[in-house]
């Protein structure tokens, strides 16, 4: 349970915390030991959740709505943008995903983290418990925040696979028509015949985008020889195959695929025009 949770920890302060937290356990003089271990835990998951979902990102999204006297994003807020990013229930719902369920696991989500808060308060039960039950108890509390995390991972995953399926097309034309610099200083002149996408993978919603990573091959015919050459049949055409990869973020609004959206990072790898191995 310890080397799952480590690898589910997103920074080095949180390591560290964990690592602290754990340490507690082992001071077996301290007749809080428990309780300080509980109390670190349920700390470790609200800093966990806010580096999920800054402040600034939930209350710019659409959905946002104003619930506390401060103005802070509530607990189940949080989830929710860990959740779902920007996206409105409205589009979710078009889209095909279950928003009652997600609501649902929001609420449950929210109630698994406030469970650890009842290890942390200090009564004649939990205090200077016998080390049977502080083993007992202390993987429960573990259980709890591993859960935690898994149940927004599962959901997350979840609503990227049902956006998957509305990309394919749109992504693959669009990218037909983008300059590809790399071609460009292979011959001069090029056309370009089509690409064939072969893989691509919602990496992240956020409160604005929603970024996606994209391969494949880009089909070419380089065209050598000048005006004259090419009329007189002295011209050459080769016709090739290169692998790309890209990003394109749509910008989130009220429909997805947005036709709102950038091309970044596009690149076509020509190692094999020069005779470079994989």
């Amino acid at each position: 349970m310890i080397a799952k949770i480590k690898k589910i920890l997103k920074s080095q302060f949180e390591i560290e915390l964990f690592e602290s937290a754990l340490r507690n356990l082992e001071d077996e003089e301290n007749k809080l030991r428990y309780n300080n271990f509980a109390y670190s835990i349920r700390e470790l998951s609200r800093h966990f959740l806010h580096s999920l979902s800054p402040e600034n990102s939930v209350k710019s999204c659409s959905w946002y709505k104003t619930i506390t006297d401060d103005d802070k994003p509530t607990r189940a807020q949080r989830i929710k943008y860990a959740i779902q990013g920007g996206l409105s229930d409205e589009l979710l719902t078009k889209n095909g995903f279950d928003i009652e369920e997600l609501r649902e696991v929001i609420k449950s989500t929210k109630n698994i983290i406030g469970s650890l808060s009842k290890y942390t308060h200090i009564n004649e039960d939990i205090f200077d418990i016998p080390k049977s039950d502080v083993d007992l108890q202390s993987k429960e509390v573990l259980e709890i925040f591993a859960e935690f995390v898994e149940t927004i991972d599962h959901y997350r995953q979840d609503l990227k696979s049902s956006l998957d399926g509305e990309l394919d097309d749109h992504i693959l034309n669009e990218i037909i028509w983008t300059s590809f610099n790399e071609v460009d200083i292979l011959a001069p002149h090029h056309q370009i015949e089509y690409s064939e996408l072969e893989d691509y993978e919602i990496e992240e919603i956020n409160n604005e985008f929603i970024t996606v990573s994209v391969n494949g091959n880009l089909n070419v015919t380089l065209e050598y020889g000048s005006k004259n050459e090419r009329r007189d049949g002295d011209g050459l055409d080769l016709h090739e195959s290169f692998p790309f990869t890209g990003i394109v973020k749509y910008k989130i609004g009220t429909e997805f695929p947005s036709k709102d959206y950038e091309v970044e990072d596009l690149n076509v790898d020509t190692g094999s025009w020069y005779g470079e191995e994989e």
